[in-house]
């Protein structure tokens, strides 16, 4: 993964897993990060789901699972989760950033703009 997505998506994480109330879901949280730190995409995505059965409000859990589904070539699903990580969290700038980036190198891999 490209330096610059890794750190949006460990920079995003850290502080909205802390702010969690459930404290398992933060956990979980953080479980995905380390699966996705190691490489493990499918495991990322699976505490990441995890997280959103605890919480499905949590736009950081949301916009960590479109990260792994673009990683995976899930583009789809990986669209429809930053777009409901928006609607949760609009004025997240890691998040918009996150999204452009994405529809800017779906764009060039389709051929076109997004």
């Amino acid at each position: 993964m490209r330096p610059n997505v890794f750190l949006a998506l460990v920079s995003l994480s850290l502080p909205l897993a802390a702010a969690c109330r459930l404290p398992l879901a933060s956990k979980t949280l953080m479980n995905g990060v380390a699966a996705a730190r190691a490489g493990s995409w499918d495991e990322a995505v699976r505490q990441w789901k995890k997280a959103l059965d605890m919480g499905p409000d949590s736009a950081a859990a949301r916009n960590n699972l479109a990260v792994a589904y673009e990683k995976q070539g899930a583009f789809e699903e990986a669209r429809k989760e930053y777009e409901a990580a928006l609607r949760l969290d609009p004025g997240n700038g890691v998040i918009k950033d996150n999204y452009e980036r994405f529809k800017a190198r779906l764009g060039a891999w389709r051929g076109r703009k997004p």
